[in-house]
């Protein structure tokens, strides 16, 4: 960014805090005596008592020159549920996000996850899936027009990798399968950009969806949508929903507890669990539920660094601080910044000594795995229905890296066209009847091109694959000491 543009923002910036210590929506800044509490607790910021008060001050001033927080804040909500005044301090970020993007718009490369436009991940990822896939996806979707009592939400990154509904784990459930990308997570990506009257719209409209549908039961494949139902939309936007809410997980874990599904042949191995930033919603159930189920399926669990609610994110939304700010523009800021976070947890992982990673998170399993195979990482990636599969005598799809080369294919096209479209745009709300937007002759042409040839002996050979994680080992890196002199600079150190 230029100078002029620089001065240009931080006058914006300024002009923007005259009445920003009132009008909060989320925050209950009468209950916060800003004690620093949130912030000394959380597992990315990792600030003294004295720094973490002082930060709060800072967030609470709308202070966004100098504050640690707003520039690295990777909303996974832990202060949330630490504040001992029950302030709600993750809200007051997250309205901080909202004032930047009413006043900034978004950068181009955000577009990857709107549903509704054409540079979304989900349409062109769809370019590179097989026919097996395509076909599950067009029938969830029809069940989405259909009444039913039951349904098992299928959840928008859920919707990155249908193939791990082809097993016959889910026999049951399967003409319960519904769900479409445009619901765009019943609101939750929106909620933690900041977009909140898009989140709050959403959830009206998922509310209003699954009463004409008559639903009276919902199974949930992804915990983001649930904790929407369960906790987000009612307790922030006062949004109820009618019907009974159950993740998969739990739905598998019974069947394992009684027997219908059998274990044929414990898997003895090692793994660790990386818990999802929404498994904190629900009371927690869904760290103790993924546990169990690798244990029962003959797993010993070894805990990472940071776990259950002190987790850190998976990585993916690391990229939400770089949406804003003087080098949100930048798309290789996000780039980095994304990969350094996604990494940080992988090696977590790698540190334990456990052979597999466990993500009940399909947007976890995705990100994670997108790491794994550029870093080289030897590290195993499964969601707890794969080992059930497993231990039952199924061999699951477990396409999981191919779709990270996939998702990766998408990313790069969409660097590529970076350089020549507008460098930000103001969001529109999603219209969740209508089809996804298509991708260009063009851009259909360039991700095709560039799924082929990240599938080829070309990039898929040790060579190459070890020149890969050579190359991004040493961007991640000096993308930390980057990140070090920031974050001195920030603290005064």
């Amino acid at each position: 960014m230029s100078n002029e543009k620089m001065e240009s923002w931080r006058s914006a910036v300024g002009a923007s805090q005259d009445n920003s210590k009132s009008n909060f929506r989320l925050f209950r800044e009468e209950k916060c005596d800003r004690c620093g509490v949130c912030l000394q607790r959380c597992p990315v910021l990792e600030l003294s008592a004295d720094e973490a008060k002082r930060e709060i001050d800072k967030v609470i001033d709308g202070d966004w020159n100098s504050s640690l927080v707003l520039k690295r804040c990777v909303t996974c909500n832990l202060c949330e549920f630490t504040c001992p005044q029950s302030a709600n301090p993750y809200g007051l970020i997250l309205e901080r996000y909202h004032q930047a993007l009413q006043r900034q718009g978004l950068p181009y490369m955000a577009k990857f996850i709107f549903p509704n436009e054409p540079e979304n991940m989900w349409t062109n990822t769809r370019l590179l899936m097989e026919e097996d896939e395509l076909s599950l996806l067009r029938a969830w979707e029809k069940n989405m027009e259909v009444p039913r009592t039951e349904i098992l939400l299928t959840g928008f990154y859920n919707n990155l990798v249908p193939f791990i509904a082809q097993t016959s784990i889910l026999d049951e459930l399967k003409p319960a399968i519904a769900g479409k990308d445009s619901m765009f997570g019943m609101g939750e990506d929106a909620y933690r950009i900041g977009f909140l009257e898009e989140a709050e719209r959403l959830g009206k409209l998922a509310q209003e969806k699954f009463s004409r549908m008559g639903v009276e039961k919902m199974y949930c494949f992804m915990v983001v949508e649930a904790s929407m139902f369960t906790d987000v939309l009612p307790e922030k936007f006062g949004i109820h929903f009618d019907f009974q809410v159950e993740l998969l997980d739990s739905w598998i874990l019974d069947r394992l507890r009684s027997g219908k599904i059998q274990v044929k042949e414990r898997l003895n191995l090692k793994v660790t669990v990386h818990d999802n930033c929404c498994g904190r919603y629900m009371e927690g159930k869904l760290q103790n539920v993924t546990r169990e189920i690798a244990e029962r399926v003959g797993c010993e669990v070894v805990e990472m660094y940071h776990s259950r609610e002190n987790a850190l994110c998976c990585g993916w939304a690391a990229t939400i601080p770089t949406l804003y700010g003087p080098t949100s523009s930048n798309p290789l800021h996000t780039l980095l910044n994304l990969l350094q976070s996604l990494y940080l947890r992988l090696e977590e992982a790698e540190a334990t000594g456990a052979q597999a990673v466990v993500v009940s998170c399909p947007g976890c399993y995705v990100f994670l795995s997108m790491v794994k195979v550029l870093t080289g990482s030897g590290m195993e990636i499964y969601l707890p229905l794969e080992l059930v599969q497993l231990a039952a005598g199924e061999s699951p799809e477990h396409r999981n890296e191919q779709r990270a080369w996939d998702i990766l294919a998408v990313t790069t096209n969409l660097l590529l066209k970076w350089a020549f479209s507008p460098k930000r745009f103001a969001p529109k709300p999603v219209d969740i009847e209508k089809p996804l937007p298509q991708a260009g002759s063009w851009d259909k042409a360039m991700i095709k091109t560039l799924g082929r040839l990240y599938r080829t002996p070309l990039v898929q050979n040790p060579v190459s694959k070890g020149v890969i994680a050579g190359l991004v080992k040493m961007m991640i890196a000096a993308y930390r000491i980057y990140l070090k002199k920031t974050r001195r600079d920030a603290l005064g150190r």
